[in-house]
């Protein structure tokens, strides 16, 4: 009867691990978050731990590995599931160090941040969800398992904005500065020499100028009589030639005996 009554008790206490590690050290960027209707949208099943990326990934609790792969949104996950009777669950990791069947100890690596799939936030981190074995829909809180829980920091999310085009701005002319002016070149004035006149010298006789001589005046000839031309004589007739006579006939030659 008494043995009974104990496995009753146990049968409604909570399940809880024996004990529990922090898979990677840094802050909790996103809390859990599930409401009455586990189908209603914006819950988060999981908590999201900040880490480094390519840091190693501990096993929070010990059991047998019952998934080691790469899902279409969490990415590389790794499956524990412990003796009490708990799935505990890492996703968005950046390589898996065991593999499905083996079994792993608290705190042994089972693999290293990432992230890998489809990420929430900016910055490297993971996930770990717990949920009851038998109960699709019983996930628990991972913090209240896991020992003296970081501070909760937010974490600024993924948002791609459409790129804005930005317009042409017209390249303004370049223009050229004008020539600065040659610098004109100082004139220096010759100081003017006053004469002193010298004291006891001699009055200077300035000799009066000399008459140019003028050319003597030519002679004036008095003008030759004009000599008027002799008048020219009539023309003379012209002699017509007389006439050449007529051509003699040529004299054969007597022939010679």
């Amino acid at each position: 009867m008494v043995s009974s009554c104990v496995a009753a008790v146990a049968a409604l206490a909570p399940v809880v691990a024996s004990a529990w590690t922090w898979p990677v050290e840094g802050p909790v960027l996103r809390p859990f978050s599930l409401g009455p209707n586990p189908y209603a949208g914006g819950q988060h099943r999981v908590i999201d731990i900040g880490a480094a990326s390519g840091g190693p990934v501990a096993a929070p609790a010990g059991g047998t590995v019952s998934f080691a792969g790469t899902v279409p949104t969490s990415g590389k996950s790794v499956t524990i599931q412990t003796a009490d009777g708990l799935n505990v669950t890492l996703t968005h990791l950046g390589s898996i160090s065991v593999a499905r069947g083996a079994a792993v100890v608290e705190g042994q690596q089972v693999g290293t941040v990432g992230p890998s799939g489809t990420v929430d936030l900016a910055v490297p981190y993971l996930s770990l969800g717990i949920r009851v074995t038998s109960n699709a829909n019983g996930y628990l809180d991972p913090l209240g398992l896991l020992p003296a829980a970081p501070v909760v920091a937010p974490a600024p999310l993924v948002v791609t904005a459409p790129a804005v085009a930005l317009e042409p701005v017209p390249a303004q002319p370049v223009v050229a500065p004008e020539p600065a002016a040659s610098p004109q070149p100082v004139l220096t004035t010759e100081p003017v020499v006053v004469a002193q006149p010298v004291v006891g010298a001699p009055p200077v006789v300035v000799p009066a100028p000399v008459a140019e001589p003028q050319p003597a005046a030519a002679p004036v000839t008095a003008p030759q009589p004009v000599v008027a031309p002799e008048p020219v004589g009539a023309p003379q007739p012209v002699v017509a030639p007389e006439p050449v006579g007529a051509p003699q006939p040529v004299v054969a030659p007597e022939p010679v005996g």
